[in-house]
């Protein structure tokens, strides 16, 4: 003999819910955008490739070394010196976060510039 299920009481009512606004949205011949809010998100292109001329050109446009450049974006000193030498490619994360440097540099120098001052 099969096992019952059972449901519980709230599960019930909220399943019940649902479907009494499913039929009553039906009945109006309303759509579902018209009767719920319906949000569209686009969401960001894929990070950059970066190969390792591009990170070593990066980080020398933010004049800093590799240790404070692997700083910044919190990773390895050795990390950073594996993408330079080709030895390692940056993950997708690694990626957006070159990327956003990249785009918005003078934001960095000025992190940067900020927590020499408070050093």
């Amino acid at each position: 003999m099969p096992k019952k299920s059972k449901i519980h009481p709230r599960a019930a009512e909220s399943i019940t819910r649902g479907m009494e606004e499913l039929a009553a949205m039906l009945h109006d011949g309303a759509t579902e955008e018209q009767r719920f809010t319906v949000r569209t998100i686009e969401l960001p292109r894929e990070p950059s490739e970066y190969a390792p001329r591009q990170v070593r050109a990066l980080r020398h446009s933010l004049h800093v070394s590799q240790a404070l450049f692997a700083s910044l974006l919190g990773v390895s000193t050795v990390l950073v010196q594996a993408w330079e030498q080709g030895k390692r490619k940056p993950n997708p994360m690694a990626r957006r976060l070159l990327d956003e440097v990249r785009t918005n540099p003078n934001h960095w120098l000025a992190m940067l510039r900020s927590h020499a001052m408070s050093a």
